[in-house]
């Protein structure tokens, strides 16, 4: 079974991973709502 991709997550992942690195720097959890193929949630984990 092939796993969904989107190109649009490939380009826009080290952008979105500095600002939530910001973001959430003094912080431990984080709750993820509609991840879509997931790739986001992989690659900032």
């Amino acid at each position: 079974m092939e796993k969904p991709f989107s190109p649009a997550c490939e380009r826009n992942r080290e952008p979105i991973l500095a600002v939530l690195r910001e973001w959430f720097a003094d912080r431990r959890h984080v709750l993820e709502i509609g991840s879509g193929t997931g790739q986001h949630a992989v690659h900032f984990a």
